[in-house]
């Protein structure tokens, strides 16, 4: 009978069956091995006991990850079987809770699967455990995304009416974390979402109260929202909870809500009429600190409108909150003091505020123990005293003003002394208050803020600084302190792009004093503008503040640049290096006379002044021209020519009566040659009718004086009577007058000296190779032209720039 039985079922194609086998199976490998059974009740079976096992801990959900349980249930999550859906989400769920599977859950066929799970047919427990797995993942853009474009939204907002308290919580959770896209919260509008929130907020379970109101809070950011809680009664419903005591546990939560929705003027228009504003307005006043805490951030989230500050301004809210700055409770000053710095941007309510006494209240509050309250104290100053007269006389004028410059001494929050700061600068915009405040001695103050690490109290200081230095008062106590010392540090070590900014500004208004200019010179601002200016990324203010550094000093300005205009005037102490190369630092005077003597381009030094030399009457010969050059006054006479015995006896009597002195090292010679060039144009240029005829005729001076025409300088020996001047001199510094042998830069820069001291305009000039020219300009009968001047080879005659002639004196 049984082989009949099998040669039947050969035939006929039909395949044998087992009987039931029923087993038990400890081993979690087996479990996962089922899960690719195709029969139903095998599956759920499995997943039950899967999800049983990860209840027991974190080692059992990572060892059945380990094993692939999670790729290998996520397609039962789409079956055809209730039992099998159910199972496969509650283990999906509960492996979804590990960072480790994030990734796996996150793909987008298996949100989707989870949000058909969302739908009414499926039970308690699938929706329990699908929303709690969407919620674990639903903070990312990505299955934000899915569920838009899915669907979910819709059927996330039918749960939240669900009857079990679970899947209510995990639906108000999820979508809170949706309700921070934009999108997403135009899409709970459309769904509807309202509804079931003011519906939920009668829930026997606080928990879901809570959740409901949170949403709501989020979701009241949207404009269209708060127009469906108004068209839905909403505020109605959140204000009967406000004046239910029994729930007094949500007053907090229905504040926020409320004070979201009062953005939209209609509905403060409304609150106003029913008074419901006074209701609000009374917990400002209330006993509990949390009832308190609440109106005011209401107020301060309403207010922030100019219609909503106009309506309370109206309803005397002003007078409400200044009744609470007297407080003890540190929380509820600090939320007062920000929602007077909201309600200060309004004009009336920052004059009542004024009227009330506000500011004598927050005075006192800027010394406060809790540096919260100190920082929102500053703020609310900052703001109610931005473009107010009256409220800077207040601050000033008040009995605490001295606490406050104590604050901003102290080791204080950073915001704290940046609020400070701006308090000060708005006082400093008013000229008649500045003397008052410099007494005060804020400049110290100011300056030691400079030094804070934070980019806001160091750009807050800065502005305050700068407006300061207006005053000379302040500036004299600036000086006193390391403050240009720290704008220096601040231009050389801020990587804030807004501190350079503001550093920069402020470097750039100091140098409009000539002794904060050299203090600043001092500190090394010079170098560091000059590498800012390079970069390409810097500010214009860096680039401002370096031209107005070199206007007080033309010999670094024509280093670096290379070029003085003719409204540079050079004066005493004028000293030319030669060209600016990379990596070198400009070098001072003293530094320069210091050095040894070198075979470097010599320095030549312009002055009237100086230190004599040692008693002895250094002479240097040229062979060349037959000059000679008088060491001690830098006076040359042409060779062959003997001065009268009576007048070198004179002299010579003069100096053995003259007393012995040390020549000052810190001073170059005395060049009395130079002296002696300025009293001669003086006499024979100056007084010359015309400005082409002074020109010319101080061409001829400078070129005389240094050795006549040149026209081949092979044959014209500069260099070997430069290097005796050097020896002799045992310095690297050179006096201009002392040169009588000058090529091309020697009498450009004798010529811009000379002319610079009677008015006759012009531009130096700093080429290649030791050239450098003189421009000027002419009126004649058309427009002006410009001029290079020959002292080299024609003396006198002038070129005209961008000339063929011009271009050949220029170059080599």
């Amino acid at each position: 009978k049984q082989w009949y039985q099998r040669r039947v079922a050969i035939t006929t194609g039909e395949e044998p069956k087992l009987d039931q086998i029923n087993f038990k199976s400890k081993d979690p490998e087996t479990l996962y091995h089922l899960l690719f059974s195709k029969e139903e009740h095998i599956l759920w079976r499995a997943c039950d006991a899967l999800y049983n096992y990860t209840l027991v801990g974190d080692p059992n959900k990572v060892e059945l990850y380990g094993m692939g349980c999670v790729k290998a249930a996520i397609p039962h999550l789409s079956s055809v079987d209730a039992a099998t859906r159910r199972s496969s989400v509650m283990l999906v769920n509960s492996l979804a809770q590990l960072d480790e599977t994030k990734e796996e859950v996150r793909e987008a066929e298996v949100v989707g699967a989870l949000i058909n799970l969302l739908k009414p047919e499926e039970g308690v427990m699938t929706h329990e455990h699908a929303t709690k797995c969407l919620l674990t993942i639903a903070g990312e853009y990505q299955t934000k995304s899915v569920i838009l474009e899915s669907g979910g939204v819709e059927l996330l907002v039918n749960l939240i009416t669900d009857a079990d308290p679970l899947v209510q919580q995990n639906t108000l959770e999820t979508i809170t974390l949706l309700a921070a896209d934009c999108m997403c919260r135009i899409s709970l509008n459309e769904s509807n979402v309202i509804s079931p929130l003011l519906e939920v907020l009668k829930s026997d379970y606080p928990a879901i109260q809570a959740l409901a109101l949170q949403v709501l809070y989020v979701v009241c950011q949207e404009e269209c929202i708060r127009t469906s809680v108004k068209e839905s009664n909403g505020l109605e419903t959140l204000l009967k909870i406000l004046s239910d005591e029994e729930m007094c546990d949500l007053h907090e939560g229905v504040i926020e809500v409320v004070g979201v929705c009062m953005l939209d003027t209609e509905q403060l228009d409304a609150m106003k009429d029913s008074g419901c504003l006074l209701t609000l307005a009374n917990y400002i006043t209330s006993t509990s600190p949390t009832g308190q805490l609440n109106a005011l951030r209401a107020i301060s989230t309403c207010s922030q409108k100019e219609e909503n500050a106009r309506i309370l301004h109206d309803n005397e809210v002003e007078t409400t909150i200044m009744s609470v700055l007297g407080g003890d409770n540190a929380a509820v000053l600090a939320q007062a003091c920000l929602t007077v710095s909201i309600m200060a941007a309004n004009p009336l309510c920052k004059e009542t505020f004024t009227k009330v006494g506000v500011v004598q209240a927050l005075m006192k509050l800027v010394g406060h123990e809790e540096s919260k309250v100190q920082e929102m104290g500053g703020l609310s100053l900052a703001n109610l005293s931005l473009n107010n007269k009256v409220v800077c006389l207040d601050i000033i004028h008040d009995e605490n003003i001295g606490k406050l410059v104590e604050v901003l001494e102290s080791d204080t929050s950073p915001r704290t002394l940046s609020y400070l700061s701006h308090i000060i600068f708005n006082i400093v915009k008013f000229e008649a208050l500045r003397e008052e405040l410099v007494a005060l001695n804020v400049v110290a103050s100011l300056a030691a803020c400079l030094t804070n690490p934070d980019p806001d109290v160091c750009i807050s200081a800065c502005k305050a600084l700068a407006a300061l230095v207006a005053d000379h008062s302040a500036r004299e106590e600036l000086l006193k302190t390391n403050a240009l010392g720290s704008l220096v540090s601040l231009l050389r070590q801020a990587g804030n792009k807004e501190v350079l900014r503001k550093a920069a500004w402020t470097v750039g208004i100091c140098v409009a004093n000539e002794e904060m200019a050299k203090e600043l010179n001092k500190n090394g601002a010079l170098r560091v503008l000059m590498d800012m200016s390079k970069e390409e990324t810097s500010s214009n203010l860096a680039v401002v503040a370096l031209e107005k550094l070199l206007q007080y000093d033309l010999a670094a300005k024509y280093w670096h640049l290379g070029t003085l205009s003719q409204c540079d005037v050079i004066k005493e102490g004028f000293y030319d290096t030669g060209a600016h190369k990379t990596g070198d630092d400009f070098k001072s005077i003293k530094f320069l006379l210091d050095k040894q003597v070198d075979n470097k381009r010599a320095v030549l030094y312009v002055s009237t002044q100086g230190s004599e030399p040692d008693p002895i009457d250094l002479k240097s010969e040229s062979s060349t021209t037959g000059s000679t050059t008088n060491i001690k006054t830098g006076r040359g006479t042409a060779k062959g020519k003997k001065s009268h015995k009576s007048e070198d006896k004179k002299e010579d009597a003069a100096e053995v009566e003259a007393p012995k002195e040390v020549r000052d090292p810190c001073k170059p010679r005395l060049d009395s040659a130079f002296k002696e060039y300025i009293e001669e144009i003086n006499a024979t240029v100056l007084p010359l009718p015309t400005q082409l005829e002074q020109i010319k005729a101080l061409a001829v001076l400078v070129s005389n004086q240094m050795g006549g025409p040149v026209h081949n300088l092979a044959t014209f020996s500069s260099d070997l009577h430069i290097a005796q001047l050097k020896a002799d001199l045992k310095s690297n510094v050179i006096p201009i007058g002392f040169v009588k042998r000058g090529i091309y830069y020697h009498r450009a820069l004798l010529f811009k000296a000379l002319g610079d001291r009677i008015g006759v305009p012009s531009s130096l000039v700093r080429g290649h190779y030791n050239r450098a020219w003189n421009e000027v300009t002419l009126m004649e009968a058309g427009p002006a032209k410009h001029y290079i001047v020959d002292l080299m080879e024609e003396p006198g005659r002038l070129l005209e720039v961008g000339s063929h002639l011009a271009g050949v004196y220029k170059k080599l």
